[in-house]
């Protein structure tokens, strides 16, 4: 009764559409879930999204769950898992995600870490959200301490990918990299644009790592 009486004075709304939910829709509306687009979880590779990152570093597949443009449905879940302090929402289209992985196909999970002073500044890692959901939903395990941004750079927005890349060379820095060695990593970032910030982190991640690594975005551009 009570929960019925709140829910007429604050309607919970779709995340995409805005549009009022009802009682048995949770986060997105039904239309919404047929409308996202996505490109399918498991592309075969080679794909669109890999041509973003191919010719730098050595890495075995990628993947997305959605596909995004500007203005897009995608791109405003994206604004508010970012921006709007939705953290649950990251976790709960994460945990979407994961429902598609077992165990078997990835030892460990590492999300896109963000720079101490941003992290502090947000309060929560969008990308750790995401993670945490797919962890939740599939059992692999994540990490949040062996991969680091140690530094802060300014505005990529206007470059390509390789001076993006360039920019981001030595942002990131692995720890205890003895403990990756031979591990199938799974890294995880709640967007792919130009594909560089995966290639950076990667590049630090293949270089402490003999095992396979893999990139997931909760959605890519395209």
């Amino acid at each position: 009764m009570i929960n019925a009486f709140l829910q007429l004075l604050y309607p919970k709304c779709c995340f995409a559409c805005d549009q009022v939910l009802i009682r048995s829709e949770n986060w997105i509306c039904t239309r919404c879930r047929f409308e996202l687009p996505s490109p399918g979880l498991f592309l075969e590779q080679p794909n669109w999204i890999s041509h973003k990152l191919d010719g730098l570093i050595e890495y075995d597949r990628v993947h997305a769950y959605y596909v995004f443009s500007e203005g897009g449905k995608v791109q405003h879940l994206l604004h508010q898992i970012k921006y709007k302090g939705q953290e649950r929402l990251g976790e709960y289209l994460g945990s979407c995600v994961g429902r598609s992985f077992s165990v078997k196909e990835y030892d460990l999970l590492i999300p896109m870490p963000l720079h101490p002073s941003r992290l502090k500044e947000r309060g929560y890692n969008q990308a750790a959200c995401v993670a945490k959901g797919i962890a939740r939903a599939s059992g692999i395990p994540m990490s949040e301490t062996h991969l680091l941004r140690t530094k802060q750079v300014s505005s990529l927005i206007g470059l390509n990918r390789a001076e993006r890349y360039k920019t981001l060379e030595e942002v990131f820095e692995v720890i205890r990299p003895g403990e990756l060695d031979g591990l199938r990593i799974l890294l995880v970032d709640d967007t792919l644009t130009t594909g560089a910030t995966f290639l950076a982190a990667g590049a630090k991640i293949k270089a402490a790592s003999t095992g396979k690594l893999s990139f997931l975005a909760l959605a890519a551009l395209k």
